[in-house]
């Protein structure tokens, strides 16, 4: 993102102007009003007796049993992990704030990767509700064999891509894609007969890829039959995903270490590993998507 948005001077200011710090940071910490400030348990350390403070005047935190402070900005970053291009983003969409765009080029690749995810979006939201339908029998069965509840399955939103050649691909004109889009989103495949383009995944049990924010950038799907090879299938490269350069579950892993659970990331080897880690307890947990750990890997770690 970076790469397309140059910050100009003012913005920043305007955005931690029209945010009230005690709204957002009142998300992540039990706030009490106490005089001119609003104070509440330090998320940053294990306290009991309160000692950080928000003051939407001056519009800064102070956490004086870990020592840090700053502005929304930094109390973003800190607690979900993010960079500071990242937290601005985030910020000012909340804030109803149009992040501004380097220059028309830019802003055209920007506006069509946004709709790439859209793309995305509506697969992952397809293929949750596929799931939960008599077609996803055999994902629901696998998932419980696995010792997965329904509850784990919407939090790490699981789905079922139908065993069909084109029905997800149908769903997603009917909510408004077209076909370039849904090819280049890497949910269908060309195909070499000639033909209209056939879906990626069918008859899989499908987990979204999330990016460093949180959006959905590509799937991995898992075979439910011992003949269907390969076991699993991954997003082709597309403008959103390079799988050599994403973590599965980055974000929630980063954001798990923000609320304080100690060491570092815990890397394993695939999808299900990392999930199975996370209802045990270890939220912190990655996984490369099978591929050997690539250098823009360990440096994302």
């Amino acid at each position: 993102m970076s790469s397309t948005v140059r910050i100009p001077d003012g913005f920043v200011d305007e955005l931690k102007a029209r945010i009230r710090p005690s709204d957002v940071i009142g998300r992540k910490v039990k706030l009490t009003k106490k005089g001119k400030e609003w104070v509440g348990l330090s998320p940053f350390t294990a306290e009991k007796t309160p000692s950080f403070y928000v003051n939407d005047q001056k519009r800064i935190f102070k956490c004086f049993s870990s020592g840090m402070g700053g502005d929304v900005i930094s109390f973003v970053m800190e607690t979900e992990r993010l960079s500071f291009m990242e937290a601005v983003e985030k910020l000012a969409e909340e804030a109803g704030m149009e992040l501004p765009k380097a220059d028309p080029r830019a802003a055209e690749a920007y506006d069509h990767r946004k709709r790439l995810q859209e793309v995305c979006e509506a697969a992952a939201a397809y293929f949750e509700e596929r799931l939960q339908s008599s077609e996803g029998a055999s994902a629901r069965e696998y998932l419980e064999g696995r010792g997965l509840k329904p509850a784990a399955w919407k939090r790490h939103r699981l789905g079922y891509a139908p065993d069909d050649w084109r029905k997800t691909s149908a769903h997603l004109k009917a909510e408004g894609f077209t076909q370039a889009e849904i090819l280049e989103a890497g949910l269908t495949k060309e195909s070499d007969r000639g033909g209209e383009p056939y879906d990626a995944f069918r008859g899989r049990l499908m987990f979204p890829i999330p990016d460093s924010r949180g959006g959905i950038i590509a799937f991995g799907g898992r075979a439910l039959t011992p003949d269907a090879k390969p076991k699993y299938l991954n997003s082709g490269d597309t403008p959103l995903f390079h799988k050599s350069r994403v973590l599965y579950r980055y974000k929630a892993a980063r954001e798990a270490l923000g609320h304080g659970e100690g060491g570092g990331l815990i890397v394993c080897e695939g999808y299900m590993d990392a999930i199975a880690l996370t209802e045990a307890g270890f939220g912190q947990a990655v996984a490369p998507l099978g591929t050997a750990l690539t250098e823009e890997q360990i440096s994302l770690l």
